[in-house]
């Protein structure tokens, strides 16, 4: 018994800090997008007990530090019922260390997956606390569609969903370590927060004016000139508003016409390798038929 999904990636379109736990876990509140950009998650039954993963291109990864590896470790830990083996094997997409929660989308779709294969023992409010305990953005990939995230990213709220609009995506060769740049972020002396509440507002009032609002903080703190080009790129080539997502290393940019959108894809792949073109989705993981 096998059964894939599609598991979307996520943008931040607005990120701030608010503060740190002293247990060192920052404080943040986001309003993030899934986006049609999806790693494909294929989990199956498997006579042999354990865990059998494959993800091309991460094979240095140790399995018991790969995310998908800990959520099916964590399922089967907490489902004694289902008893048999499984194997996973991840088509990946979604470019790692890019700020597009593409460890956490997998992990989100090894989840979801083995609910389906174990007759969904677990509301999806039960497998988001697994998420959370794999990682913050973990719960959010498994929701998807237009949320505000807060706490240490974990507690979500549904938002209208953004305006139809095509993105841009385009991840530069360096990726950025999350904790360096969260280190990064802390010895700021006095860190600028843009209004949150008026990206929020932004949903309501189409993409214009939401591309004029987008922020994330961390873009105070990930120097890389590639971020600064890339950004520029995609304003010069039509795009209503462009931004670093998460740590980064990716930038979006906001598009309200399809063929701006496709024709600065094309500039951009001139120079990066990773240029996608995608939407907004309502929803995240789900089962690919």
């Amino acid at each position: 018994m096998r059964v894939t999904i599609a598991a979307p990636a996520k943008i931040n379109l607005a990120l701030d800090i608010l503060g740190k736990r002293d247990d060192g876990f920052h404080l943040v509140k986001m309003l993030m997008q899934a986006v049609d950009l999806c790693d494909t998650v294929s989990v199956k039954v498997r006579r042999e007990p354990g865990i059998a993963l494959s993800c091309p291109g991460l094979e240095e990864v140790p399995e018991q530090e790969n995310t998908a590896y800990r959520a099916a470790a964590l399922f089967l830990k907490e489902t004694p019922a289902f008893s048999d083996g499984v194997s996973i094997k991840i088509k990946k997409r979604i470019p790692m260390m890019a700020g597009l929660a593409g460890g956490s989308a997998d992990a989100a779709g090894v989840l979801f997956g083995l609910n389906e294969l174990a007759g969904r023992p677990y509301t999806m409010d039960r497998l988001c606390d697994f998420g959370g305990r794999i990682g913050s953005d973990v719960p959010f990939c498994l929701q998807g569609g237009t949320m505000v995230a807060e706490g240490t990213g974990t507690l979500l709220s549904p938002m209208p969903p953004m305006p139809a609009c095509t993105i841009v995506l385009a991840r530069p060769p360096q990726g950025v370590s999350t904790a360096g740049a969260y280190a990064a972020f802390d010895r700021l002396e006095e860190p600028q927060h843009p209004d949150f509440d008026r990206t929020a507002l932004a949903l309501y009032e189409g993409v214009e004016e939401l591309g004029r609002h987008l922020f994330n903080v961390f873009e105070q703190v990930v120097a890389l000139p590639d971020v600064v080009h890339i950004r520029q790129v995609l304003l010069d080539n039509g795009a209503a508003g462009a931004c670093m997502t998460g740590t980064g290393s990716t930038v979006f940019g906001l598009f309200a016409d399809k063929g701006e959108a496709e024709h600065c894809a094309g500039v951009l792949r001139a120079e990066y390798e990773r240029v996608f073109v995608t939407q907004p989705v309502s929803h995240g993981c789900v089962v690919d038929d």
